[in-house]
């Protein structure tokens, strides 16, 4: 079992989850975070704060880590169109600089790579992708991610370090950032409007489907992968198996906060996708991984959340 534990992201929504669970398993973590996502308050006390962004992480960061797990990222498929340099410096080279670090100072760490479901961008009725649907990458974000997978198996093929890849699908839950406005995790941003009444901005018709998987759920796999050897190597989906389209969450998110408001549409955004439904076969033969919480319990929680915080 590893012991120590270093997560970057670790103050922000995914990572923040990763380290609670971290400690509850009886693990030491350090979270190394800039803040530019993530807050304070979403870090146990238990866990070392390291204020640095990945892209200046150092040998005294990692040198003891058992694992590394990487969460730190720019998020926002849609802002990696419009600032496609900023999207290379945070989610290239930021994932580069912790590799290149670790064959330095610490090889013999599990890097875990939180990469997305979207590497595999449009997945056409009836189909349901699997890890080994092709690379169809539609933004900068995408290609990206990609990059870090590929970062990690040739550092694996030529230093022998060990890796494991996770593509996260349409996560949501407690934490997600719904200050970040719609460029961030926007079922965060949806839940804020509807709160106060502001009608929900849609992009298209509407029909477009997703994938979304519990930020709880998401968060068990990355402590299986830690704990299961047979993970080193591979890669691995999240989802759920269910598809919802865009209309069908914002009539969810407007029942559950008794809204007045309703949807407005707007033109479809360069680099979005029509729709996506993945399986999670693998990680369950392979981890023991499977979604618990259904998207309406899911939903009903992050409200409770947002509602609180909003409160503060």
């Amino acid at each position: 079992m590893n012991n120590h534990a270093v997560v970057s992201g670790g103050a922000g929504f995914i990572g923040s989850h990763v380290v609670e669970l971290l400690l509850k398993k009886g693990y030491t973590a350090t979270v190394i975070d800039d803040l530019s996502a993530g807050r304070v308050s979403n870090i146990p006390e238990e866990a070392e704060f390291v204020k640095k962004d990945v892209k200046q992480i150092a040998a005294e960061d990692i040198r003891d880590a058992d694992a590394v797990i990487h969460c730190a990222a720019q998020v926002s498929t849609f802002k990696s169109v419009d600032y496609p340099e900023e999207d290379f410096s945070r989610n290239a080279e930021g994932t580069f600089r912790i590799l290149e670090t670790l064959r330095k100072h610490n090889p013999k760490a599990l890097f875990i790579y939180t990469s997305s479901r979207s590497v595999h961008g449009d997945i056409p009725e009836p189909h349901i992708a699997d890890e080994n649907w092709p690379y169809n990458p539609s933004t900068f974000y995408n290609v990206h991610k990609i990059y870090g997978e590929m970062l990690c198996k040739i550092y694996n093929g030529l230093y022998g370090m060990k890796y494991v890849i996770l593509r996260p699908s349409n996560v949501y839950g407690p934490r997600q950032p719904y200050w970040a406005g719609g460029w961030y995790n926007f079922i965060a941003y949806w839940f804020e409007l509807a709160i106060k009444n502001k009608p929900l901005p849609i992009y298209g018709t509407g029909q477009q489907v997703r994938d979304y998987t519990y930020v709880g759920d998401t968060a068990k796999a990355y402590i299986q992968a830690l704990e299961n050897p047979e993970a080193a190597g591979e890669t691995f989906l999240l989802p759920t198996g269910a598809g919802t389209t865009l209309n069908q969450l914002a009539e969810k998110i407007v029942k559950i906060t008794g809204s007045k408001a309703g949807v407005e549409y707007h033109p479809p955004r360069k680099g979005d996708i029509q729709r996506f439904v993945g399986s999670y076969r693998k990680a369950q033969e392979k981890l023991g991984w499977r979604p618990e919480i259904s998207l309406d319990e899911g939903l009903k929680n992050e409200h409770q959340w947002i509602v609180k915080d909003l409160d503060k």
